[in-house]
């Protein structure tokens, strides 16, 4: 079978991470894949027994890159079309209609659209409420993502499945995790704990929040804690004030503010505690790989993913969006009952079992009906 992955861009952010993924372990349950990005900023990957293509779109948009995917798809004729986020979602309906050979069309949403910050949010809507329905199978990575898209799209009810996102550094987790830190505060004698997070510095992840959480746990205890916090400083303004009240809550030599780290592996499964204080999200990838290494996880209840990948607070601790108050007992009850702590850490590993790259791909062709796995021709207008 012929299968073509379809993601905006080749920029090393968690969509194009999981869609590659998801392409090469496809191509190794034996199908033919063409893996399609509408630009490449960071390079084309190589992806093991799959080709990679660069439509060289010189646009933040994926509508422009339509005609030219079109084009691809006339000349590669898949069997199925996987398209992986919002734009590409609607950029693979349109360039699928009319075809004599039509492909099966999967979208997969990997945002909680009704609590993401949408520009020109009342035509995506009207744009999305027409397209989405004319896909053959419409995916969400989380429960809640699922029953977002079936509330505000009704025209997709019938047509809507969960299929959580793969682990992408899967089969490198452990390689990975067991490298050097680089870092002081994780040497082998270290003894202050440390709570790390894996988020940009961005409104959306709330880091704020975080850093008064820290600064309450070391007023209320007196013992000093420690915060690295790992991601692309991607608004100026927000990093200033984080450091500027580090400064003035006194806990500047406990804050790090450490930017992109190519390998955050080694930090989260050596940290005492791993936070994810976001507002909203789609399903985790960093909450994913911190249960995966059987670090303890504290994480806002945000839309969408965490509450239903921390079964309810069984695998983690579950604090309310925005309070500093609630994310510092959480920090709290896990650094100080060693009892919950052990239990985090031994089962952890255990939730993320769904989430292993061959099941992810295998559970995505089984949307498929019978005549596109068998290979049957395409389903055309003419």
């Amino acid at each position: 079978m012929r299968v073509l992955v379809f993601v905006h861009a080749f920029n090393g952010r968690a969509i194009a991470d999981v869609a590659t993924v998801l392409a090469e372990q496809t191509a190794r349950l034996g199908h033919e894949v063409l893996l399609v990005a509408g630009s490449a900023p960071t390079g084309r990957p190589a992806v093991a027994g799959t080709r990679t293509l660069d439509l060289s779109i010189s646009s933040s948009r994926t509508w422009p890159a339509i005609p030219r995917l079109r084009a691809v798809i006339r000349r590669f004729r898949p069997d199925v079309v996987y398209a992986h986020g919002n734009g590409p979602s609607r950029a693979a309906v349109l360039a699928t209609r009319w075809l004599r050979h039509r492909p099966f069309v999967v979208t997969v949403e990997h945002n909680h659209y009704s609590s993401y910050a949408w520009t020109h949010r009342r035509v995506r809507d009207l744009v999305n409420a027409r397209l989405l329905p004319l896909a053959d199978a419409v995916v969400g990575v989380a429960p809640e993502i699922a029953e977002d898209l079936t509330g505000t799209f009704p025209g997709v009810r019938d047509k809507v499945a969960v299929v959580p996102p793969p682990l992408t550094r899967w089969d490198r987790l452990a390689v990975l995790a067991a490298e050097d830190p680089d870092h002081p505060w994780f040497a082998d004698d270290a003894d202050v704990p440390v709570v790390v997070s894996v988020a940009n510095v961005h409104p959306r992840k709330d880091p704020e929040t975080l850093l008064r959480a820290v600064a309450r746990v070391n007023e209320r205890t007196g013992r000093t804690v420690r915060l690295a916090v790992v991601g692309r400083p991607s608004d100026a303004g927000l990093q200033a004030r984080l450091e500027a009240f580090a400064r003035s809550a006194g806990i500047a030599d406990r804050i790090a503010l450490l930017g992109f780290v190519s390998n955050p592996l080694p930090l989260v499964a050596r940290a005492d505690v791993f936070a994810l204080t976001s507002r909203n999200e789609g399903l985790p990838l960093s909450l994913l790989e911190a249960l995966a290494l059987g670090t303890p996880v504290v994480s806002t209840d945000c839309p969408s993913g965490p509450r239903w990948l921390l079964e309810d607070g069984r695998y983690g601790e579950l604090v309310p969006v925005g309070d500093v108050e609630a994310v510092a007992d959480g920090i709290l009850r896990v650094l100080d009952d060693p009892v919950r702590r052990e239990q985090l850490r031994r089962e952890g590993p255990q939730r993320v079992a769904p989430f292993v790259p061959e099941r992810v791909a295998a559970a995505l062709l089984a949307l498929l009906d019978p005549s596109v796995q068998s290979g049957s021709p395409g389903r055309g207008s003419g």
